[in-house]
C-alpha cells in the first residue's frame, strides 16, 4: 500500500505535460510529500472532465456519501483499492466501472524492510516530470469528489523497493489516459490493464526516514535530502 506521494512540480509543468488546464489553477501548489493519513487534496482528471484537472479527497468514499472523512477513514482505510475489492465490493465496483480517474503525482514513497528497521525510497520519472497513476473518484454529496489508488501486485519492478506490502501504484502511460477515461473501454479491458500494467521506467531514491517529521516546503529538486552513500 502507498500512502505518501509527491507532486513537487509548477501548475505550468503539468498543465504543459498533459495539455489541459487546472479547472482552479490557483488553488493547486507543490507538495513535497503528499500524507494520505491527512486529509488532503489529490490534482485528478476524471471520466466526467476528462479535459480539465480537478481536485480530490484522497480517500474513497461511497457515492453521495454526507458524512465527515475522518469517521470513514477510521472505519475503513481506502487510500488505496485493490481489483478485488473493485470487484466484489458493490459501491466500488461501479466506480471502477464508471468512475475511473488518472491521479497526477511526480512520485511516490514506498518502504524496505532493511536491518531490522524499514528503508525510504522516492520513486519518479528520470526526466522528473509528472506522471498519473490508476484511479476511481465518487462526487460526495456536497459536490467535492473523493478518489482513491487502484494498486496491483504485477509490478515486480516497484516490489523491488516496497515490501511492506505486495500492491503497488498502476502507472498508467500518456498513450493510455484516452483508453483509461472511456466510457467505451470495458471492464475487462480495465481489469487486464491493472493486472498486467505496461512497464514504465522509475528512478528509485534512498532517503531519509527523518524527512516525514520535517515541516519541508516546495522544492524541486529532492535529492538535497537524500542519504548518499
Amino acid at each position: 500500500m502507498i500512502y505518501k506521494l509527491s507532486n513537487a512540480v509548477e501548475r505550468k509543468v503539468i498543465e504543459t505535460e498533459f495539455g489541459i488546464p487546472f479547472k482552479y489553477p490557483h488553488i493547486y501548489s507543490p507538495s513535497l510529500i503528499i500524507n494520505g493519513f491527512n486529509e488532503t487534496n489529490l490534482s485528478v482528471v476524471t471520466m466526467e472532465s476528462p479535459y480539465e484537472i480537478n481536485y480530490a479527497i484522497w480517500g474513497l468514499m461511497p457515492q453521495n456519501f454526507k458524512e465527515d472523512w475522518h469517521i470513514f477513514q477510521n472505519n475503513a482505510n481506502t487510500l488505496n483499492v485493490g481489483l478485488r475489492e473493485l470487484e466484489n465490493i458493490q459501491w466500488m465496483r461501479e466506480s471502477l466501472e464508471e468512475r475511473r480517474c488518472l491521479i497526477i503525482v511526480s512520485g511516490f514513497y514506498t518502504h524496505l524492510l532493511h536491518n531490522g528497521g524499514t528503508s525510504t525510497y522516492h520513486l519518479y520519472k528520470p526526466s522528473q516530470k509528472p506522471f498519473m497513476l490508476a484511479g476511481v473518484y465518487n462526487v460526495l454529496e456536497d459536490g467535492f469528489y473523493c478518489s482513491a489508488l487502484i494498486t496491483s501486485s504485477a509490478d515486480t519492478s516497484i516490489s523491488s523497493y516496497h515490501d511492506l506490502s505486495n500492491m503497488v501504484p498502476v502507472v498508467i502511460r500518456k498513450e493510455d489516459v484516452g483508453l483509461w477515461l472511456s466510457q467505451d473501454t470495458s471492464l475487462d479491458q480495465v481489469k487486464e490493464y491493472v493486472e498486467r500494467p505496461p512497464k514504465v521506467n522509475l528512478k528509485a531514491e534512498l532517503i531519509s526516514n527523518g524527512v516525514f517529521a520535517k515541516n519541508l516546503s516546495f522544492t524541486s529538486d529532492l535529492r538535497t535530502i537524500n542519504i548518499k552513500n
